[in-house]
């Protein structure tokens, strides 16, 4: 999958973890550090692929990585989920889950591409669906049901008491930027690829 296409996934996770979350009486914060956190944490595992966005960020380490570990290898596991994720803890709970959602969600979606991948490396097999290949049609229409997805918990929580806890104007520019620059480099992206 692209990489608008696992952020769009792992924000519309997060979210909607949320909606859940205040039916029990626990709130997951929708400020500017947690859809950061959250965005970023969505496309940290293709960190070991030089040709991903991720990878480009830091050429040197995508590189390294991939040489050394191959693609979805030890960066698509759940060990590493939960170990980077843990880093959070020290600032905060919910930090913490954000990672977690965003790096799931990933490991999650890549589960139903090709070539599938190995979350409990070295004790189990190939997993997942493999329903189809990366960078096509369906990951623009995930990518962009996940966006949809995305408002609607937005409106929701707008739309309800728990709007209070969006209080930070930088978190809503964010979100808003998620919103309308995402679906417009996910749609470019693909297409340039079919």
């Amino acid at each position: 999958m692209t990489g608008g296409t696992h952020v769009a996934i792992a924000n519309f996770s997060y979210l909607a973890l949320g909606l859940v979350g205040q039916r029990y009486g626990w709130e997951l914060p929708v400020d500017w550090t947690h859809i950061a956190v959250v965005s970023l944490w969505g496309v940290l595992p293709d960190i070991d692929n030089s040709t991903a966005w991720m990878g480009k960020q830091i050429p040197l380490v995508g590189q390294l990585l991939e040489r050394r570990l191959g693609r979805r290898g030890w960066t698509h596991t759940v060990w590493a989920a939960v170990g980077t994720s843990l880093l959070w803890l020290v600032f905060s709970p919910t930090l913490m889950i954000a990672a977690l959602v965003g790096y799931g969600s990933h490991l999650l979606s890549d589960g139903l591409t090709h070539p599938g991948l190995q979350p409990w490396r070295p004790l189990g097999r190939v997993g997942g669906v493999m329903l189809f290949s990366g960078g096509g049609f369906w990951d623009v229409v995930i990518g962009m049901t996940a966006i949809m997805g995305s408002w609607i918990c937005l409106i929701h929580r707008v739309g309800s008491a728990a709007a209070r806890a969006i209080e930070d104007p930088l978190a809503w520019g964010l979100v808003l930027a998620l919103v309308a620059l995402v679906p417009g480099w996910l749609l470019s992206t693909t297409i340039r690829r079919i």
